[in-house]
Parts: C-alpha cells; sequence; structure tokens
C-alpha cells in the first residue's frame, strides 16, 4: 500500500461527488450513518473501498471534504484506524491523530468529523466472530465505551502492520481474497484487537456474583496448570450444583467448558504471537497432552486446524514493534 493510497482499491464502493451515494453504500453494509458535507471546494470526490472479512467487513475511506458522520446506537464494535489527516470525536471530544485507533463500543454513537481529505480505514467486526473468538456468550461481557488508542500503543501498531499485510494480500489477488483466508484474517485481527476489547483491567465483568468472578478470576491466573471442577470448589466455597449454575446463568457455560475455551485461546495467542514454538509444545504449555485430542477441541472451538493458524500466523508477516521485541528478549 502506497503512502497516499486508499487501502482495497481493486473493490472500489464509491468514487463520486455524490455524498447520498456515499451514505447510501454505508448503511446498506453496516448500521445506518448520516454523512453532512462541511466543506464545499467544488471538487468532491469521494472515495469508499471494502474488503469482506468473513462476517466482518473493512472499509478504505477518503473524504473529498470535511464531512460530520452521525450513527444511531451501534449494534457491535467498529474501529478506525487514521492513516493520515485527523478526525475528530466529539464523544470524546478529542481528536484522532494518523496510526492512532478509535475503538467504539455497542450501543454508542459514532459522532465523527473528518477533516478534508482524511484517510481512514473502518472496522465493523463481526458479533458472532466477537462471541466465537473472545469466548464470551454476548458482547454484554465486553468493554461498554468509546476509547482512543494512541499511535505508540503496540496494539495499534499491530493493527496497522496487520492492515498494511492485508491490504498487500488484496492487491496480489485483485480483491478476490478466498473466503478461508478471509476468515483467518479475521480472527487474527480479532486477535490483535482482543486487550483493547475487554473491560480495562480484567477479562471479568463487575456483575459477575462473587463466587463466579473468583473462579473465573483463578482459572485465568492459573490457567496453565490441570484444573478441575473441584479446584473451584476449593477455591470459592461454593457447592457444586450453585456454581455450575452460575456459569450457566452469567457466562452461558459451564466451569469446564469455560476452562477448555481459555486453554485453547491461550494456545492459539501463542501460536498467533510466538514463530519459534511448534504445535506440539504450545498445546503442552496449556496441559494437553492427547494431540489428536487437542486438534479436534481446536477446530471444533475455532474451525481451522492449529497447523491453519500456524500458516495464518506465516502469511501475515507481521512486524512487531520495537518496543514488543524488546519484551521477548
Amino acid at each position: 500500500m502506497k503512502k497516499d493510497d486508499v487501502p482495497f482499491s481493486h473493490n472500489i464502493g464509491v468514487q463520486s461527488s455524490d455524498f447520498e451515494e456515499a451514505r447510501c453504500f454505508i448503511n446498506s453494509r453496516i448500521d445506518d450513518r448520516e454523512v453532512s458535507p462541511l466543506s464545499a471546494s467544488g471538487s468532491a470526490n469521494n472515495l469508499l473501498t471494502c474488503q469482506p472479512l468473513g462476517g466482518s467487513t473493512l472499509f478504505g475511506a477518503q473524504w473529498s471534504e470535511k464531512v460530520h458522520v452521525q450513527s444511531d446506537a451501534q449494534s457491535t464494535f467498529h474501529a478506525i484506524l487514521v492513516l493520515s489527516g485527523r478526525i475528530h470525536c466529539n464523544a470524546l471530544n478529542q481528536d484522532i491523530p494518523p496510526n492512532s485507533l478509535l475503538l467504539i463500543a455497542p450501543g454508542k454513537l459514532a459522532d465523527l468529523v473528518w477533516e478534508k481529505s482524511t484517510r481512514s480505514v473502518v472496522i465493523n467486526l463481526s458479533k458472532q466472530t466477537l462471541i466465537d473468538n473472545l469466548g464470551v456468550p454476548s458482547l454484554e461481557l465486553l468493554r461498554d465505551d468509546t476509547t482512543l488508542v494512541s499511535g505508540n500503543h503496540q496494539d495499534a501498531q499491530l493493527l496497522k502492520n496487520g492492515i498494511e499485510c492485508l491490504a498487500a494480500q488484496h492487491q496480489i489477488y485483485q480483491g478476490n481474497i478466498g473466503v478461508s483466508v478471509q476468515k483467518q484474517w479475521e480472527s487474527l485481527l480479532v486477535a490483535q484487537l482482543s486487550d483493547q476489547l475487554h473491560r480495562p483491567g480484567t477479562e471479568n465483568l463487575n456483575i459477575l456474583p462473587a463466587r463466579i468472578r473468583l473462579a473465573t478470576d483463578w482459572i485465568l491466573a492459573n490457567i496453565r496448570e490441570p484444573i478441575s471442577v473441584c479446584d473451584l470448589l476449593r477455591v470459592t466455597g461454593a457447592r457444586r450444583r450453585s456454581l455450575e449454575s452460575g456459569f450457566r446463568t452469567y457466562l452461558n457455560t459451564t466451569p469446564a467448558k469455560f476452562i477448555l475455551r481459555h486453554k485453547l485461546k491461550g494456545v492459539r495467542e501463542t501460536l498467533l504471537s510466538d514463530p519459534d514454538i511448534n504445535i506440539g509444545d504450545a498445546a503442552f504449555s496449556y496441559g494437553f497432552n492427547h494431540l489428536s485430542h487437542f486438534t479436534c477441541k481446536y477446530q471444533e472451538a475455532f474451525g481451522e486446524l492449529p497447523s491453519e493458524t500456524v500458516r495464518q500466523r506465516r502469511n501475515a508477516h507481521f512486524v512487531l514493534p520495537k518496543k514488543a521485541r524488546s519484551r521477548t528478549v
């Protein structure tokens, strides 16, 4: 992707001065928005592109005029990575400078002023993909605010690297990226955003009853160790029926499935982030002693084999920033 390019140029949705056409294109694919030009230079030529990723969609956008974009309450997460120019977020009363990331939670409004010629990538994340990849029963268990992630933050840098790699692959295949590869990219981008998608400070919610929260905290703190339901009964002092009922009521799962899901998630994150580890060692580090059983459960959870996850990481060629590399030494 060249410095001044709008990504995903093989899939152009709108290239015209008609703001109503642009609004209709956006609203046919994501939550409804109002688009109001705030300047009139007489040479408007808006450019909107798109790249489907499984159930999610990435949009490249460049408005030729200063525009005000507003939405009603959103149904899923939206992320905006500014490539050049500047966007003002009225909800935060802050400017979003280049390389920074704006994350808007479900239920929140998009109320943004794009400066003239600003280029950005807008990510509409699939609700089901978030639930499947983050191991939560509903989006209500994730963060519920609008947040700005600085361009110096590792998460913003990794996302930008990922989008640049995806844009390059888009060019190679002239926009015709296969569905299976789309889903791999979708999972990878969600994994890179996972820390920002969870509520600040913890993966678990204050709305959970104390004993259920204690159980989930203890599971996550000891996720690499062998964990049984009996361990949870000992730690929480709860009765088995009460504990299992609480997990079903508040997390829509059982203690055993919660443990398995987060062990599998840990292996997946390891395979995506550590180029030196093999599948067997990654699985063993989370307590999976039988590779065939692990492979079956992994495929059930993520819709792909562990080897496909490793291939996805190799194809992505993510470049870690120096700060991130120094942490691994």
